[in-house]
């Protein structure tokens, strides 16, 4: 069980399929899946909707940056994030929670810083 446990993404699950399941918002209405091919572009369309928000929230603003705590904050402050990956060998999807999306996006953003 994954679920609740802060796990790091070993590369063998880096070419996983993984849906992430959103709600922005404490309304249910607000909820709304992504699907991908990577845990890796799973983690860079969490990024992508980070970066979308930023920019309706200062459109003036041509380049902007955040770092790892800002985006932290952003998916702490979503309703709700979870991500199904998929286990390729069992056949099925496993569940995983807010804190094991923060660890994946922490990794992911080291894979590209490097």
């Amino acid at each position: 069980e994954y679920m609740g446990a802060l796990v790091s993404v070993p590369t063998s699950m880096a070419e996983e399929h993984t849906i992430v399941l959103v709600q922005l918002t404490a309304k249910a209405t607000s909820r709304t899946y992504s699907d991908f091919e990577s845990v890796a572009a799973a983690m860079d369309g969490i990024c992508k909707l980070y970066e979308q928000r930023l920019q309706q929230l200062n459109p003036g603003i041509r380049q902007i940056t955040y770092d790892i705590r800002d985006l932290y904050n952003f998916v702490d402050n979503l309703g709700d994030i979870s991500c199904l990956t998929l286990n390729g060998r069992a056949g099925m999807y496993v569940p995983r929670d807010r804190a094991w999306v923060k660890e994946a996006l922490l990794e992911r953003l080291r894979a590209i810083a490097h």
